[in-house]
């Protein structure tokens, strides 16, 4: 069985949170510009999944 990196980690935890929190916002406004802010999400997790990663692998 695979085991997952961070990176992949990173990317569904941002993608949940950024997806919760950008319908909750567009329920909220009801402005289809929140739509985007899981894109920001997957970025944010990509990036501390990556910086996770190089640390481990310095080890």
């Amino acid at each position: 069985m695979k085991k997952y990196g961070y990176i992949e980690r990173g990317l569904l935890f941002g993608m949940f949170i950024g997806s919760g929190v950008g319908v909750t916002a567009f329920a909220i406004t009801n402005n289809a510009l929140f739509f985007t802010v899981p894109g920001f999400g997957i970025i944010f997790g990509l990036g501390i999944g990556s910086l996770l990663d190089k640390n481990k692998e310095g080890k």
